[in-house]
């Protein structure tokens, strides 16, 4: 089976923003980045977690699929405490009644000094 590889320059290293293979989009790690840059947005961690979450679906968006799409979602924050307003910025990002998997992890460091970060899996019936 053929990949497809997604690359929208906010890459932090030698790796694919998004793997599409039949179906199924993989996302790698998402931050909230500026994006094409290595910056993270200012703002503190709120803005950190919005800027995560566009980050996503501008990735997700690249590779044609959209947000209803993702079903499995796995979120680490450096700080777990943080979770209550990531949940607050993520639930605005999808419908209640189709809201993916997920799962949020708490982590010691994140690449370049981030506070978040989120990987997905999107799935769609066509291959288009």
């Amino acid at each position: 089976m053929s990949k497809r590889i997604i690359q929208n320059g906010s890459s932090l290293g030698p790796y694919s923003q998004a793997v599409i293979v039949g179906n199924h989009c993989y996302v790698a790690g998402t931050g909230g980045f500026l994006p094409g840059t290595a910056q993270l947005v200012e703002g503190g961690k709120e803005a950190e977690i919005r800027q995560t979450m566009k980050n996503l679906e501008a990735v997700i968006g690249e590779a044609g699929y959209s947000m209803s799409d993702i079903v499995s979602v796995t979120a680490y924050l450096r700080d777990v405490s943080d979770w209550p307003t990531f949940n607050e910025i993520y639930s605005t990002c999808f419908e209640p009644e189709s809201a993916p998997a997920r799962a949020v992890v708490g982590v010691a460091e994140l690449p370049a000094g981030a506070n978040v970060e989120v990987t997905c899996v999107a799935v769609r019936e066509d291959t288009a």
